[in-house]
C-alpha cells in the first residue's frame, strides 16, 4: 500500500468514533453457489436505498487493476458541481445491466441488510474514490481473495 494512501486510511478510521468497528462490519452476500460472507472493509458505491438495507457495487469483488478501470467507466454517470468536482454518481442498475460496457458490475452488485452490517459505515467521498479503489485491504472470510476475483474474472467472460 502506498504511503498517500496509508495515511488516508489512517486519518478515515481514527476519525470514526469506535475506529475498531470498521474491522467487525460482516454483510451477508450471496453469489449463486458460492456463499461468502462479506469482506472486512467492503468498498461499496451504493446505488439505491431501500428500507431494510442498499444495494451497490462492492469492487472489492475485482481485482485492483480491473477495480480502477471499472470505475473510470463510471466516471461517464459522475454529477459535478460548477467547480467540475464530482459531486455523486447518477448510475443504476437498470443503466450497468443494458450494457455489455459496464459487465464488470455483475460480480459487484450486491444487496447488504442494514441487520447484518456491525459497525458504522465509513463514507468515502468523490475525491477519494480513486485512492480507496487503490487500498489492497480485501479480505473475505470464507476464500482468499485470488479465488474471489478468479469467479469474478469468470463471470465477466
Amino acid at each position: 500500500m502506498g504511503r498517500d494512501a496509508y495515511r488516508w486510511l489512517t486519518k478515515k478510521i481514527s476519525s470514526l468514533s469506535n475506529p475498531t468497528g470498521i474491522a467487525s462490519t460482516i454483510a451477508r452476500e450471496d453469489r449463486g453457489n458460492h456463499f461468502y460472507n462479506g469482506g472486512l472493509f467492503p468498498l461499496v458505491l451504493v446505488l439505491n436505498i431501500e428500507a431494510d438495507g442498499f444495494t451497490g457495487l462492492n469492487l472489492h469483488y475485482l481485482p485492483i487493476q480491473y477495480r480502477v478501470a471499472f470505475l473510470d467507466k463510471l466516471m461517464d454517470f459522475a454529477v459535478v458541481d460548477g467547480n467540475k468536482d464530482i459531486q455523486r454518481m447518477n448510475v443504476t442498475y437498470d443503466i450497468l445491466n443494458a450494457s455489455r460496457r459496464f459487465k464488470e458490475f455483475k460480480p459487484c452488485f450486491k444487496k447488504y441488510l442494514m441487520s447484518h452490517v456491525q459497525s458504522k459505515i465509513l463514507a468515502v467521498q468523490p475525491n477519494e474514490w480513486d485512492v480507496a479503489a487503490f487500498l489492497p485491504i480485501q479480505q473475505f472470510r470464507k476464500a482468499a481473495p485470488a479465488k474471489v476475483w478468479q469467479e469474478s474474472l469468470e463471470q465477466i467472460r
